[in-house]
């Protein structure tokens, strides 16, 4: 008896899949035209046939194989090349999805799906500008998809161009008013932007109408806390419980207010109630560490860094604040050990095209920052005092900041470069596919910023473009910028080992998110211009 495969035409083989489709069995259609394919028997028809099917059985791997070969032979559709982004958006794979979206709109640029499946995946990267011209081409194409204007609002917020997304979230309040996400994005919007009354009377609103609503008795609770009535915010969290609104935030917030009250047991007793219900809970783990650490417990707050640590190497807070709990155990030493000064580097960049010379493109950066419409006097969200600071600076209107990232981006290179052969945690979270976060501070005499980390990101940094004569005097430390002194709340028993480095005109200093820092108030004349950015891995 003869035995082998029957050789199928390829017609015949279109056919069998198309059985297998009208039949829902969309993976094994997918699968025969896979098949298909590495025998040399299927053609576009078969292939597009094949990829669909794949695609809506989400089988994307496959789906993805078959456009690709689809492509190999003839050219995709529109519909073709968004099936392949989406494919490839579900797998994780940007760097095929954006290409493929954009494939997509180049052949039917009005496509709604196509517009918000772009804008949506390029805001979970942070990209605000083309995340906003996408998500606002979905809006005016189908002007009541909800979802397309909710995304939209996120990608303005993302921006923190406040003057902008506060008054396009009232228009969408106003256009959509049985729709609270707007209203819980307007609330939130007004707090982060330092209007208190106005935040509070949004979120007293919110409360009114959802009164069992855990998220909008937060909200007024940050609100008040943010405007020194502790006791007050105190009172409130009872009275949510008692509307049945209960959330592990509001716990941690009461938590929060026991600790500053100077209760370090009870707070801590609340915060290890939250994390055992909810691990992942972020500031009950960083505030239970400071509970510990005022209450002289290192053992037990040295168990919360390294139990962290074991489950998510490399975390930003917890390595920092292992490196504060090993100071006031004393061990400075091995504080700095744990987090060297070696990985802070310093960077001076070539002048990038279009200028003469890094001095005319300081010159510009300064006009651009100084005329920007998100610069503003020290939001409370952010560690400046006394200063101006900016929204986020890689989006609409760019300016000179097109040619700055790209010397962020050779900056990062270097850095890398030089610690190639590093062991050290930081670099666990290190990621050659990243976003950008970029924002500028603009601080005059008195001006500084408080001891802070960047927790999203795995690799920041600050250049200067413009500072007073008094701050480059290196026998003067007024203005510096300083490592490794803890935050306020931390009444350390042992001094750090700090490390000073002077700003200077045309220099950047790069180093890991988790390492703490902060600026030195200067006195004197001048205007002292920083532009702070993160890498946030993807």
């Amino acid at each position: 008896m003869q035995v082998g495969y029957q050789r199928m035409t390829i017609n015949a083989v279109a056919g069998d899949i198309k059985n297998l489709i009208k039949a829902g069995r969309l993976a094994d259609a997918g699968q025969a035209a896979y098949q298909a394919a590495v025998t040399g028997r299927a053609d576009g028809d078969t292939l597009g046939l094949g990829a669909a099917a794949a695609y809506q059985a989400g089988a994307d791997g496959l789906a993805l194989e078959l456009f690709s070969r689809l492509d190999a032979q003839r050219a995709l559709d529109a519909g073709q090349w968004a099936m392949m982004g989406h494919a490839a958006e579900r797998l994780g794979v940007s760097r095929i999805a954006l290409p493929a979206y954009h494939r997509s709109l180049d052949l039917e640029p009005g496509d709604a799906a196509v517009h918000y499946n772009l804008g949506s995946l390029q805001l979970r990267r942070h990209q605000w500008t083309e995340a906003i011209t996408h998500l606002r081409a979905a809006c005016d194409a189908r002007p009541d998809w909800q979802p397309a204007w909710e995304n939209l609002a996120q990608a303005l917020v993302g921006t923190e161009h406040y003057e902008t997304v506060v008054p396009f979230l009232a228009d969408c309040m106003a256009r959509f008013p049985d729709n609270l996400v707007f209203a819980f994005q307007h609330a939130a919007a007004l707090l982060h932007m330092g209007d208190r009354s106005g935040a509070e009377a949004a979120y007293r609103d919110l409360t009114a109408r959802l009164p069992d609503n855990a998220v909008a008795w937060a909200g007024l609770a940050a609100a008040i806390i943010q405007d020194g009535r502790k006791d007050a915010a105190a009172a409130l969290i009872a009275d949510a419980a008692a509307k049945g609104a209960r959330s592990h935030d509001l716990d941690e917030m009461a938590a929060t207010l026991k600790l500053d009250a100077g209760d370090a047991d009870a707070a801590t007793a609340s915060y290890e109630a939250i994390l055992a219900a909810k691990p992942d809970h972020r500031l009950a783990r960083v505030n239970l560490i400071d509970a510990l650490v005022q209450a002289g417990d290192h053992k037990r707050a040295l168990k919360v860094c390294d139990d962290r640590l074991a489950a998510v190497p490399g975390d930003p807070e917890m390595l920092a604040y292992r490196a504060i709990v090993m100071t006031d155990m004393g061990q400075a030493e091995a504080a700095e050990a744990f987090l060297p000064p070696s990985l802070i580097m310093g960077h001076r960049p070539l002048a990038p095209d279009g200028f003469a010379s890094l001095a005319d493109f300081n010159k510009a950066m300064v006009r651009h920052i100084l005329d920007h419409p998100s610069l503003v006097p020290s939001p409370p969200s952010h560690a400046t005092v006394a200063g101006r600071h900016t929204g986020s600076l890689v989006c609409d209107p760019w300016g000179p900041m097109t040619q700055f990232k790209d010397m962020i981006a050779e900056a990062a290179r270097a850095y890398r470069r030089r610690h190639r052969n590093s062991t050290h945690p930081v670099f666990t979270r290190w990621s050659d596919e990243y976003s950008l976060t970029v924002w500028a501070v603009e601080m005059n005499a008195g001006g500084h910023q408080m001891p802070h980390i960047h927790p999203s990101g795995f690799l920041s940094g600050v250049y200067y473009p413009q500072l007073p004569a008094q701050v480059t005097d290196p026998d003067d430390t007024n203005g510096f910028i300083e490592f490794f002194q803890a935050p306020e709340q931390f009444a350390l028993r042992h001094p750090p080992r700090l490390q000073l480095f002077p700003p200077e005109e045309g220099v950047m200093y790069l180093f890991p998110s988790a390492y703490f820092h902060r600026t030195i108030p200067f006195t004197g004349d001048g205007t002292r211009i920083s532009v702070a950015f993160d890498l946030v891995a993807l």
